[in-house]
């Protein structure tokens, strides 16, 4: 009896609820999981954040810890992590295949689903869901929103900005933060991105930063129509500094108070249910 009073009342819950565990990344990622695109299967799956409280933490490592310790104690357990993820555990040829079944054969986790796209934020980037937004923010806009809209206006500052990203994280260093460069586009942003770099990296070849301009291209290149272009491209984008630039533009163009990426977007990106989330 002792040893069943000792036992962490977490792990009590979970041996006596039915339903499949599935450990995310943070609470923000189950709130948009269990509230907005999956709330019909809450009695089936149980969304669970690695996050700890208030401490905080959380990452593919963590889901990684949570994952192997439920399913120690015999509970069916499973995560879901980014695409990122896999640029920051050193697992580049994964993160840069560009095949959607050769990605999804790799499978370089046990139990754990890695998202084809970069990060949640990248389910958003549709034209329809900025087109809703815009709506919801103006009734009487008819905001003409479309893939080679989205294409013409930012496609250049997006490749350039991401490869920032991946070069930086290929050097051990951070990125900038999401809002880095949104007063700048075009030649001024590589100026912007150029000095960032020389005072992050002094000294510094920045030639893997071309190569990776070349990597992300390559998801779109046998797609010449907007639609699939757009949609092949956003998949390798870094989510947050895309969603926080194009919401920006948005805002200017149809005189909007500044359009805040998750709290006013977080539903309009829903995958569908009836395939597997990728």
């Amino acid at each position: 009896m002792s040893s069943f009073k000792s036992a962490p009342v977490a792990m009590l819950d979970d041996k006596y609820e039915s339903g499949i565990k599935v450990i995310m990344e943070s609470e923000e990622d189950v709130s948009i999981f269990r509230d907005h695109w999956f709330p019909r299967y809450q009695n089936k799956l149980r969304f669970e954040s690695a996050e700890d409280g208030s401490i905080g933490g959380g990452g593919c490592n963590a889901v990684r810890q949570k994952v192997e310790d439920a399913r120690s104690q015999r509970l069916n357990a499973f995560g879901i992590v980014d695409r990122d993820t896999l640029l920051s555990d050193g697992k580049t040829g994964i993160f840069w295949e560009t095949d959607d079944a050769d990605f999804e054969a790799a499978q370089p986790y046990d139990f754990i689903h890695v998202l084809r796209r970069w990060e949640l934020e990248n389910y958003l980037l549709r034209p329809e869901a900025f087109a809703a937004e815009v709506r919801r923010r103006d009734l009487r806009a008819q905001p003409m929103i479309d893939s080679q809209t989205l294409l013409n206006q930012h496609e250049e500052d997006l490749v350039g900005l991401t490869a920032l990203t991946t070069f930086m994280m290929s050097q051990n260093e951070k990125s900038p933060k999401p809002g880095f460069g949104l007063d700048s586009s075009g030649q001024r942003l590589k100026e912007k991105i150029g000095t960032h770099l020389n005072s992050k990296l002094p000294g510094k070849s920045y030639s893997d930063l071309e190569t990776d301009i070349g990597k992300i291209s390559s998801f779109h290149e046998n797609h010449q129509e907007s639609d699939k272009h757009w949609e092949r491209l956003t998949r390798i984008l870094d989510g947050k500094k895309t969603l926080n630039r194009i919401c920006v533009w948005l805002s200017k163009q149809h005189g909007l108070d500044s359009v805040k990426p998750w709290e006013e977007m977080r539903g309009f990106g829903q995958p569908d249910c009836r395939s597997r989330i990728g």
